[in-house]
């Protein structure tokens, strides 16, 4: 699908009592088309600030993001996060309480400019791999933790997403939930081909759906390293 490439990003953050501080130096690394990064670090390391940073939630200070050998974010230039083909599912997945499952799906794909037929198709589509088809009509509270994390991801999926951000998006579930949400993630991620960023604190994430795994320690890339084959 896509190459992402992150150059020298730098950001500092002001807290309300600490004051400025330094959150990212230097952050430098690339996704290949297709592949997987896990992104590993302590509480504070600046993961989630890097995330919204790629996906144009927030802007450098300086250094450059680049998709496709498209600029996107530097310290000048925010290309608007609609218009990036990237798709973003946060911990607390962000799901709006006044829409159906259905209504989620269709809102993000009244923005996508295809007919109406295609929209519905793709809809469609995307309620069948996640298997949520027949919860169209629920809404967010009547259904259950891995359905809201199914739901959060088929409207990741259902649009022409070029790069998939993933913010530790698993936490809370169950292991047996886990399991089937991570499982249905991974078969639809290698059947697209979609070139994936994944933050986790979780080794069975990782081992799941990374290809290569990289450690952010204090606003910088520290350590990298190859996937742990799963033997079994």
């Amino acid at each position: 699908m896509s190459r992402l490439d992150v150059h020298e990003i730098e950001k500092t953050l002001s807290g309300a009592q600490a004051g400025a501080s330094a959150v990212l130096r230097a952050v430098t690394f690339s996704i290949s088309d297709g592949e997987c990064l896990g992104l590993k670090g302590s509480t504070g390391s600046g993961k989630t600030t890097l995330l919204r940073i790629i996906a144009g939630l927030l802007a450098p200070d300086s250094g450059e993001i680049l998709l496709d050998d498209r600029l996107i974010s530097s310290a000048k230039t925010q290309l608007p996060p609609a218009q990036r083909g990237i798709a973003l599912v946060f911990q607390s997945l962000g799901l709006w309480p006044h829409l159906t499952v259905k209504g989620h799906l269709d809102f993000v794909l009244s923005a996508t400019g295809l007919s109406r037929a295609e929209q519905e198709a793709h809809c469609a589509n995307a309620l069948e791999t996640f298997l949520i088809r027949d919860l169209a009509s629920r809404y967010p509270a009547q259904l259950s933790g891995g359905e809201r994390h199914l739901l959060a991801l088929a409207r990741a999926f259902c649009t022409q997403t070029r790069l998939l951000l993933l913010d530790e998006p698993f936490t809370g579930l169950d292991s047996g939930l886990k399991s089937r949400v991570l499982e249905t993630l991974a078969q639809e991620r290698l059947r697209r081909n979609l070139t994936t960023l994944l933050v986790t604190h979780n080794d069975d994430e990782m081992r799941c759906l990374c290809d290569r795994v990289e450690h952010l320690s204090e606003g910088h890339i520290v350590t990298r390293s190859r996937k742990v084959q799963n033997t079994e």
